[in-house]
């Protein structure tokens, strides 16, 4: 018994926006990969695929899940109204810093903002600049954030350096500094950029599912412990309080196998996640993934951007888009 879970992040025209070159699926290609889903499979929920996983009710034959990660307000705006419109549902993973109260602009999108306005070289130049050189790494590296075919090297480069090589302290500091001279203010981008709570309310009473990306997005492999713990152990309770589902289910930042450790997935266990996301792409198979693992294949593997579904054997991870 198997599960196709796709994937979505920005879904809006950015060339009607100031960041055409932002990496999003335009609500035109949305709708006809809905169109496809929905000739093709039959959309279920996240409770169908817990209860599967629990031995429960077998899954409807090509089963379909649609997870939406960080919380943007495309999801509100573009999402939303399309969804109903075809009574599907989709699962939307929040980080807290991002849709709390006081919404933060995340060094991941800072990273993409910046990129987009800035270009590839002249961005890498900046980081490179604006960094205490004891900082930055000595010899190779390593890039762990996960097979993307759509970045070129030198976009994957400054996103690792970023992510996973420079202390997280010194990353922010740079991010916001040029931020701030090339685009704006970022605690005023980030309440344009993310779903209010309001609009989680709204989205839940409609009939949509939340679940959790961690308190700030960092790279959960990097952190100890506590730190993990610290990201990780107050998100069930924080989607129960904007939502009363009963179950809250996790998507890990960036999602490749190298992103999260043995220890991630014990504390999600621990801390009462129903299951949890990474992002290899092929079919969930209900028979032999870890409940914590469950892959995920991304919008642009699928119609209208391929011809077909990927072969099972087609296998690989991405980041974030």
């Amino acid at each position: 018994m198997s599960c196709l879970v796709v994937m979505y992040h920005y879904v809006r025209d950015s060339t009607a926006t100031a960041f055409p070159d932002i990496r999003a699926l335009t609500p035109d290609l949305f709708d006809r990969q809905l169109d496809w889903l929905q000739a093709n499979y039959t959309v279920v929920d996240p409770a169908t695929v817990e209860a599967a996983l629990e031995g429960g009710a077998p899954l409807p034959s090509n089963a379909a899940l649609l997870t939406f990660d960080d919380g943007f307000i495309d999801h509100y705006e573009t999402v939303l109204p399309r969804l109903r419109a075809r009574r599907l549902r989709g699962t939307f993973f929040l980080t807290e810093e991002a849709c709390g109260e006081r919404p933060r602009l995340l060094a991941v999108h800072k990273t993409q903002l910046l990129l987009a306005r800035m270009g590839v070289e002249a961005f890498g130049r900046a980081v490179l600049q604006a960094c205490d050189a004891s900082a930055l790494p000595r010899g190779a590296t390593r890039d762990v954030l996960g097979l993307d075919r759509w970045d070129d090297a030198g976009a994957r480069a400054i996103k690792n350096l970023i992510s996973h090589e420079l202390p997280f302290v010194e990353a922010e500091r740079v991010l916001d500094a040029l931020f701030a001279r090339h685009i704006g203010d970022s605690a005023a981008f980030a309440r344009d950029l993310y779903v209010s709570t309001a609009m989680v309310r709204e989205m839940s009473a409609a009939g949509m599912t939340f679940g959790y990306h961690t308190r700030s997005h960092r790279l959960l492999a990097r952190l100890s412990t506590d730190e993990q713990e610290a990201e990780l152990a107050n998100g069930v309770a924080w989607i129960r309080a904007l939502t009363g589902q009963a179950t809250v289910s996790f998507c890990y930042p960036w999602g490749g196998p190298q992103t999260y450790t043995s220890e991630t997935v014990r504390i999600l266990r621990e801390s009462g996640y129903s299951i949890a996301f990474n992002t290899v792409r092929r079919r969930v198979s209900l028979a032999e993934d870890n409940r914590y693992e469950l892959p995920r294949i991304d919008t642009r593997d699928l119609p209208p951007y391929t011809a077909a579904e990927p072969a099972p054997a087609a296998a690989f991870s991405t980041e974030d888009a």
